[in-house]
């Protein structure tokens, strides 16, 4: 099994990425997209070329025939390409398919002008006890590719990235409001990047250039963690009108759809995480310092997972993941969260 870098690693090394594949995986998928930009500027410069050097395979359009043909072709003008994988749910994902798609990468010697990167999103695969235990799919992958672990960022971290973001649209917020900030709105790097965005709007139509605490108030979404757990308690549960009326709050705060999914599906993977360990045994406080989450929380898991059986929670992650695969293939907007609701 190869080591485990992180994305600061990574980063550091884009130049000397082909010939390699590379696993992203972890909490924030914000930074996991930032490193795919990265890399794809920096092997697949010109544009004019990108037909033929820069290949997305989304799970709904993969066979590893697809794949191979995809490593096989040359790179056009310059000496790498790049292949992003993308859209797969390893939870799910067969033994027979994964050893397939294991058997594929592990050809990538024969073409090594390719960079490839398994792009996996937040919850979507069963990664173990890292480093000591990995599960058995995390293991697979890791010997035909180099993990990469992309962790949330402490508040302060997240803070000088808020402050930076800023000034990328040309205003300036001082530590305080980068702080009121994570504090109003969470801190999921995608959600605080759009309201950045909405914010430096807002003070610049004002005519100003600094950004207050007062106009998070004014134009901020407030982080929808409370909601989105009730609605992943009422799925939980089956309890459809429960769950239909926390969508409705969602809906009404315009939270998009694959934002609300997101939520859902990480919590789902945190209840999951939560359950293999009440089971294996583990007091609550033994849990939070495994899982690096906080006790209460922990305990408010339990709670929601002592209503419910692990079957019913194995049948509602599966429902989960088809909602997510049915949401990012289409522009249904709620209608496929609505539908996993209804087949409660």
């Amino acid at each position: 099994m190869n080591a485990i870098i992180r994305d600061e690693e990574y980063r550091k090394n884009i130049a000397k990425a082909p010939g390699r594949a590379f696993l992203f995986f972890g909490e924030e998928d914000y930074l996991k997209a930032a490193a795919v930009r990265e890399t794809r500027a920096t092997l697949c410069p010109d544009p004019a070329m990108a037909f033929f050097n820069d290949v997305t395979i989304d799970f709904t359009d993969y066979t590893p025939d697809r794949l191979l043909d995809a490593m096989a072709a040359p790179p056009m003008m310059t000496d790498a390409r790049l292949i992003v994988l993308r859209g797969f749910d390893f939870r799910t994902m067969k033994s027979s398919d994964l050893d397939a798609l294991t058997a594929v990468l592990a050809e990538l010697e024969e073409y090594d002008f390719n960079c490839i990167i398994l792009l996996v999103a937040a919850g979507l695969i069963d990664e173990g006890f890292l480093p000591k235990k990995p599960s058995t799919v995390f293991k697979k992958l890791a010997e035909v590719t180099t993990p990469v672990e992309f962790v949330a960022p402490t508040d302060a971290r997240l803070a000088r990235w808020a402050s930076k973001h800023f000034a990328h649209y040309g205003v300036a917020a001082a530590p305080e409001v980068c702080t009121a900030l994570i504090a109003h709105a969470g801190k999921t790097m995608f959600v605080l990047a759009n309201e950045i965005e909405k914010l430096a709007c807002y003070v610049k139509e004002h005519g100003r250039t600094e950004v207050a605490v007062s106009d998070i108030q004014t134009v901020a979404v407030p982080a929808m963690l409370p909601d989105a757990f009730a609605l992943s308690n009422a799925i939980l549960a089956g309890d459809g009108r429960a769950a239909l009326d926390a969508l409705a709050v969602l809906k009404f705060e315009r939270v998009e759809p694959t934002v609300i999914l997101g939520e859902i599906a990480r919590i789902f993977s945190e209840l999951q995480g939560v359950q293999v360990l009440l089971e294996a045994g583990k007091s609550n406080k033994e849990i939070s310092a495994v899982l690096k989450m906080h006790e209460y929380k922990v305990g408010l898991l339990a709670k929601s997972l002592a209503r419910t059986g692990p079957q019913r929670l194995a049948r509602v992650i599966a429902l989960v993941a088809k909602t997510d695969l049915a949401l990012k293939s289409s522009y249904a907007d709620y209608d496929p969260i609505e539908q996993l609701i209804c087949a409660l």
